[in-house]
């Protein structure tokens, strides 16, 4: 028994490595070869599948002749995304580039599909300096650990560059959705099983039975709320488990009660 408790445990870590590993991962694409580039980081903070949008940080660096002898850039730089907030940045000359904060929309994927809600981002950059576009260099770090996200397309398109990447649900997150339900399914199954105790033995108004149903009908509320990324009511956790299991309960619940009441009645006429 100890050994497979250590063999559990020991595989568990292992995905919690390779998952860290996953969520960590620094894509980048672009031109890294080009002495005179810029380079551009964006830091993902979060992936708002409600909001439907991705929050994160650019940071720039000015690499080769775009950059004066302290590193600041040498002249005004302009940075033009496809973001629905800082679409356009601009960094002057001389002076240390600041952090910018960007929001770009998810293009697709339905949140009520949670924990198998997958999603598209469209990213786009594009540097000018003296109205001439320089090369650029992207990297993307993700730093949300409920998603993960992955580069799925690159295209170049008169000097800028585009890209798209798939936001998953990491798989902690997919793994403690999924326990979830299923713990919910078994909950409901032991209200199931205690009703039918409860009416088949003719037992009567079987307290410990309906405290126990009733407390299970109030403690998956909490419950089905404790999954991660507070998915709206009528997402498939919801109708795949907690509608059910709360449907369950209450019928065993109710079924309880009123065989139980039939044979109190028996007996005390009896």
């Amino acid at each position: 028994m100890a050994i497979f408790v250590l063999l559990l445990t020991a595989g568990s870590l292992s995905i919690y490595v390779v998952e860290r590993s996953e969520g960590q991962k620094e894509i980048t694409l672009g031109d890294q070869n080009s002495p005179d580039r810029l380079d551009v980081s964006v830091f993902v903070q979060k992936t708002d599948a409600i909001l439907q949008e991705i929050a994160a940080q650019v940071e720039i660096a000015p690499q080769g002749a775009l950059a004066d002898e302290n590193g600041t850039p040498r002249k005004d730089i302009t940075l033009y995304t496809n973001a629905i907030k800082g679409d356009v940045l601009s960094f002057k000359a001389g002076k240390n580039p600041s952090v910018s904060d960007l929001r770009v929309a998810l293009n697709s994927g339905v949140i009520t599909d949670y924990p198998f809600d997958s999603y598209k981002v469209d990213f786009g950059f594009g540097a000018e300096v003296d109205g001439q576009a320089v090369p650029l260099n992207i990297s993307i770090v993700n730093a949300d650990s409920f998603f993960r996200l992955e580069l799925a397309e690159e295209t170049t398109e008169g000097g800028a560059l585009f890209f798209t990447a798939s936001a998953d649900r990491s798989t902690g997150t997919f793994a403690f959705a999924l326990f979830i339900m299923v713990f919910m399914w078994f909950l409901s199954l032991a209200a199931v099983i205690a009703a039918w105790y409860a009416v088949k033995g003719r037992h009567g108004l079987l307290w410990p039975s309906m405290s126990f149903m009733g407390a299970l009908l109030f403690a998956l509320v909490p419950l089905r709320n404790a999954v991660p990324g507070t998915p709206p009511v009528g997402s498939v956790v919801d109708f795949g488990s907690f509608f059910i299991a709360e449907a369950l309960i209450s019928m065993s619940l109710i079924t309880t009660v009123v065989v139980g009441y039939k044979v109190e009645r028996t007996k005390a006429v009896a």
